[in-house]
């Protein structure tokens, strides 16, 4: 198995970097494993311009697209994705916020399916919120473990460390078994996200082309896999609910329906 590691402090060998190193050691007890470490400080990675581009017209009409499609043949080679971010001011770090806001396309048109995801944040308080941000970095991938590991400036008493310790093994045994099982059967939630935004780029196909184009190849599912009956019914009873909950945010044509 090959896992790729994405690091988004700028400091190289921070506290993420001791962490990472302790989850890269437990992987290897569990079985045989390529690790590639890439730290978002040595990419170089632009920022978002706001230019909408990538979710309008395509990933492809990006003005820095070289650099990201870089970083994402990375992530096509890797059977699973390492997240790590410091909490700043409860969020990720600036570098893994500008990762996150290059690939915001593929929480429009997700990708990298069948890959797993461990996020792990480290720091002090408010990692919760942290790990909210984390977990919508990718579009397409599963999120399978997350880890708070919980690194203060000053010395703690020997049971937080016991914890950071459970809980590394943990999450690292959970990312690691999901890797071996690759398991592709979609979560409702994301079945919900899949009809939600088969249905908005329909209906909003003038203003997002690209996102109409994708799905418009689309029928049950992003790739090929069996919905049940049961998952089906209950996804089109929710549609009936929510859609007209979200009629504020729908294409305007200058007339109200009744």
């Amino acid at each position: 198995m090959k896992v790729l590691a994405i690091m988004g402090s700028p400091r190289r060998n921070g506290t993420g970097t001791e962490v990472m190193k302790m989850i890269e050691r437990r992987l290897r007890e569990r079985g045989e494993v390529e690790m590639e470490v890439l730290h978002l400080a040595d990419v170089g990675l632009q920022p978002c311009r706001g230019c909408f581009s990538c979710i309008k017209l395509g990933e492809d009409r990006c003005p820095f697209r070289e650099e990201r499609e870089a970083l994402e043949k990375r992530i096509e080679a890797a059977d699973g994705i390492i997240l790590v971010s410091p909490g700043y001011v409860q969020n990720v770090s600036g570098l893994m916020k500008d990762f996150i806001d290059r690939m915001a396309y593929t929480n429009h048109r997700p990708r990298f399916f069948g890959k797993k995801v461990m996020i792990v944040a480290n720091g002090g308080a408010g990692l919760d919120r942290t790990l909210d941000a984390l977990r919508i970095a990718i579009g397409g991938p599963e999120v399978v473990s997350e880890l708070a590991y919980l690194a203060l400036p000053w010395p703690t008493r020997p049971r937080t460390g016991e914890k950071n310790e459970k809980a590394l093994l943990r999450a690292t045994d959970r990312f690691h078994d999901a890797m071996v099982r690759k398991d592709m059967r979609p979560s409702f939630g994301n079945y919900m996200r899949f009809r939600f935004f088969k249905s908005a780029s329909e209906a909003a196909r003038e203003w997002l082309p690209a996102d109409h184009a994708y799905y418009h190849r689309l029928d049950g599912y992003y790739y090929d896999v069996k919905i049940g009956v049961g998952t089906r019914l209950m996804a089109a009873a929710s549609m009936a609910i929510a859609m007209p909950l979200m009629r504020g945010m729908a294409p305007w044509s200058g007339e109200d329906r009744p």
